[in-house]
């Protein structure tokens, strides 16, 4: 019986070379997580960080009009993808 250091709970036994899981936790157990507040000010805050050095950078490279609405989309794309996947892991 060998401990996988990558997932945690899952234990492996080798049976004629076939691997067998052995799951500590049960599949309805919930493994507490962060804090669902905290964790969406971390996102608002890393949001507004990506907007920031979007509209910095951005300009630099493309017309200012299409960089600035690129930077809004970029925005919009990152918290609704972190909003999703925060919801997804949580519930």
């Amino acid at each position: 019986m060998m401990d996988r250091a990558d997932i945690k709970g899952v234990f492996y036994m080798h049976e004629r070379a076939r691997p067998v899981r052995i799951y500590i936790y049960p599949f309805t157990a919930k493994i507490p997580l962060m804090d669902a507040r905290l964790l969406d000010v971390v996102i608002g805050l890393s949001g507004f960080l990506i907007l920031i050095v979007m509209l910095a950078v951005l300009p630099m490279v493309l017309v200012a009009g299409v960089a600035y609405l690129a930077a809004i989309v970029i925005f919009i794309l990152f918290l609704s993808g972190a909003g999703y996947l925060v919801n997804d892991k949580i519930t």
